[in-house]
């Protein structure tokens, strides 16, 4: 019965070690919101003028970026990268993966 339990321990711990670890990566960056695109995504441009583009922002945010008065405003935003469902023109889905950024915190 020892072996069975050492066995099973060993197995677990065999499979622990094997699965599949996802790691998210948050960023930094200060930069200066510049608005909407007409695609529908939040630029920022960062003290070296180099554009950002961000997909979505997380509900927890409290700022409204669709408000025109944040347009010239500084911030410091922090965003992940998240895979989601690629679209086609009708929003269907592709069957695709695409990579975007998404907006977790922005002061």
């Amino acid at each position: 019965m020892k072996t069975i339990y050492s066995a099973a321990l060993v197995l677990l711990i065999a499979i622990s070690f094997s699965a599949k670890k996802v790691i998210f990566q948050e960023n930094k960056l200060v930069a200066t919101f510049k608005g909407i695109t007409e695609d529908d995504l939040f630029k920022f441009v960062d003290d070296k003028n180099k554009e950002h583009l961000f997909y979505d922002i997380d509900d927890e945010i409290e700022i409204d970026l669709y408000d025109d008065t944040f347009i010239g405003k500084k911030f410091t935003l922090t965003w992940k990268n998240q895979e989601i469902e690629d679209l086609d023109e009708e929003g269907e889905e592709t069957g695709k993966k695409i990579t975007v950024k998404i907006i977790t915190s922005l002061k």
